[in-house]
């Protein structure tokens, strides 16, 4: 969720009253950070991943699973006890928005080379074990994006009654969020803000049996516990829909991160601009989530569960379009390139006026001032009493406020103001998620990484509307889009200087802009501009991620085409002995075939997985409905069963067996 201050909280009301202020104190230290930092240069190539887990409980004799609600127990444990190794670094673990959750990141930021990305999967393994060396005998810190039956009796231990002042939910209990400021003031605002409690509606899963039309059988019509209990009477839980009222049923989710430090702003805006029309492709790759709340649902992506849960949007703004969901997709695209069009950003929300000119008579230019005007024109969630007594324009926890609580699928990040770890610009990457294993986990984090230094590399572009883009995060969510949909993507997105990758390779093995992309930036506009295609902005045709990732079939007219491996494999074959040696080359690349396989459909994702494992049980009777026992079997077969949980990782920790990381974790890390 960022990083936001605790302190006292106040109220919804008492925040509003505050809004205008705070805002204005908000832009001044934005202001500020920009005008300290916009000068930055050089830093070096930096990254990390961040990882969250669910944690499990398992009942093998009794053929049941559950939450444990204990992430605040075992975190102490982890960070006073966790074992030390030669190097000095030990990975950094927090709670999460809810009790059953924990977040790992790497004690210490990656570089770019390929000695540090071979290092990930141990270091993702080594994370894991030491999570689960701190948890009782029969409890797994699993990497699922949600828990099956989540808001269904008996799905929690310790098991609390449902509801309470909180969440008001008819589903869960209060005590399922973790209980620290941050996260009940954010529960508690968005349901005041919107005054009603959040809205959720997944598709069901139409199977064979399934009564239909189908009506929430987990819904109670009768209950009058709160007066938003009469919300599902009044139409809140759609027919033919999965029905869910409260903040945790997105927030609780799992995701897989990646955060990447620039060499500079500029760099930093080229990669938000590279990486945004990306975002539902990874999203359709790493699909993982099919199951909500016990029934088998129409999709297979939890993304629109977290824009659903965390809109604190009125009615009338909905209505009237003023304002887009906190969680979402990315509003505008913010680089100086001249690639990029008008017609790039044609999102319809607003821009706040004053805001923007404000940003702009402080010297930001007009791309910059909308991306933050946008972000900035939101209220705050989480507002405490400190806040209003201790105001220090030199920081930046007012702008944290805004900037922390706007979630899109890519981050823009400033350096920290009080850099003690003199961190850069840095770019969020946010749409992946969470895999199964360890193995998969590395193999979509290296493959974003090694893209991105093609993309710097060979100054690729993939620019097209903002409207497209939305259009494909919802392509995504379809059941197994990967196989079965297709995705706007720009008809010709390579220049010159990716199809000659072997001629102008970098040099540096760090591919920034300084690197093999000069030449490009120093060429005629006009001719990049022509190698782009962009003099035609209607050809952003759907397109299979198959040829997307792979390049086109072999009897297709565009054979010849290269889809993203084949750059990030021109990329890789250019870079000196030095940098990259044989054998690294080799054992990279087993990341890189899973990603390929996935395109293809060789390997499926975890959703199709997941449905494929509760249709096939002898549970489940073709009605959409999870079982406890068919929950179990995912459970074991896909959560633990997966060769990463139980398999002596824990034991080896103890035993000083596993030599990665060690030491004081804290936020010097670029995934902070």
């Amino acid at each position: 969720m960022g990083v936001l201050s605790e302190g006292t909280p106040l109220t919804w009301p008492q925040v509003e009253q505050n809004v205008a202020f705070i805002r204005q104190c908000a832009v001044d230290q934005l202001l500020g950070l920009w005008k300290r930092s916009k000068g930055r240069d050089e830093d070096p190539a930096l990254w990390g991943d961040e990882i969250e887990y669910l944690i499990v409980s398992i009942d093998n004799a009794r053929r049941i699973a559950k939450l444990a609600l204990r992430s605040a127990e075992i975190l102490p444990l982890v960070t006073e006890n966790g074992p030390c190794s030669a190097d000095g670094e030990f990975p950094t673990f927090q709670t999460e928005f809810c009790s059953f959750n924990l977040e790992s990141t790497p004690g210490k930021p990656w570089t770019m080379y390929p000695a540090d990305l071979l290092d990930v999967e141990p270091n993702m393994r080594f994370r894991r074990a030491i999570l689960e060396k701190y948890m009782k005998h029969n409890e797994y810190p699993i990497t699922l994006t949600n828990f099956p039956r989540f808001g269904l009796k008996h799905s929690t231990i310790p098991e609390y009654p449902p509801s309470g002042p909180q969440l008001k939910s008819q589903f869960i209990s209060d005590l399922t969020t973790t209980q620290r400021t941050r996260y009940i003031s954010t529960a508690k605002s968005v349901r005041a803000r919107r005054k009603r409690k959040v809205q959720i509606n997944v598709p069901i899963f139409r199977d064979e049996k399934t009564p239909w039309p189908f009506h929430d059988p987990s819904v109670d019509y009768n209950l009058h516990t709160y007066p938003e209990d009469e919300e599902p009477r009044k139409g809140a839980a759609k027919p033919n829909h999965i029905y869910m009222d409260a903040q945790p049923f997105g927030s609780g989710t799992c995701c897989l991160q990646v955060t990447l430090q620039a060499r500079n702003i500029d760099e930093a805006r080229k990669l938000y601009d590279r990486l945004l029309p990306l975002a539902p492709i990874m999203l359709a790759l790493t699909a993982a989530t099919p199951i909500y709340k016990g029934f088998l649902a129409d999709t297979d992506a939890r993304w629109n569960t977290l824009v659903g849960a965390s809109d604190d949007r009125t009615q009338k703004e909905i209505d009237q379009k003023t304002l887009s969901p906190r969680f979402g997709c990315n509003t505008s695209y913010i680089s100086l390139d001249p690639r990029l069009r008008a017609q790039h950003n044609d999102h319809t929300m607003p821009i706040a006026p004053k805001i923007r000119q404000k940003l702009i008579a402080g010297g930001m230019d007009d791309l910059l001032a909308s991306h933050f005007a946008r972000i900035l024109v939101r209220d705050p969630l989480i507002l405490c009493a400190e806040d209003l007594t201790q105001i220090d324009l030199t920081t930046s926890n007012l702008f944290e406020k805004f900037q922390g609580l706007t979630w899109q699928a890519v981050r823009f990040k400033p350096p920290p103001p009080k850099n003690v770890h003199d961190i850069g610009w840095r770019v969020e990457f946010r749409s992946m998620e969470v895999q199964p294993t360890d193995f998969e986990n590395a193999a979509f984090s290296i493959f974003i990484i090694l893209l991105t230094r093609a993309i710097l590399a060979f100054d690729v572009d993939f620019y097209m509307p903002i409207s497209l883009v939305e259009e494909n995060m919802e392509t995504a969510h379809a059941r197994d889009a990967v196989n079965c949909k297709e995705f706007h993507f720009p008809a010709t997105w390579m220049t010159e200087y990716a199809h000659d990758a072997d001629s102008h390779g970098p040099t540096d093995g760090l591919a920034t802009t300084s690197s093999a992309s000069d030449h490009a930036r120093h060429d005629p506009p006009s001719s990049i501009t022509a190698l782009n295609g962009h003099g035609n902005h209607t050809e952003y045709p759907p397109t299979p991620i198959s040829t997307l990732i792979n390049g086109p079939p072999s009897s297709a007219p565009t054979a010849s085409a290269p889809g993203l491996l084949s750059l990030i494999r021109r990329y890789l074959n250019s870079l000196p002995i030095t940098h990259l040696t044989p054998v690294q080359r080799i054992n990279l690349e087993p990341y890189l075939e899973l990603v390929a396989r996935r395109a293809d459909g060789l390997d499926v994702t975890p959703a199709t997985k997941i449905r494929d494992i509760v249709r096939r049980s002898g549970e489940y009777a073709g009605d959409s409905y999870v079982s406890e026992a068919a929950q179990w079997r995912v459970i074991t077969e896909v959560g633990i069963g997966t060769g990463e949980c139980g398999t002596g990782m824990a034991e080896a920790v103890q035993n000083g067996g596993i030599g990665i990381g060690c030491g004081e974790g804290g936020d010097h890390s670029v995934v902070q």
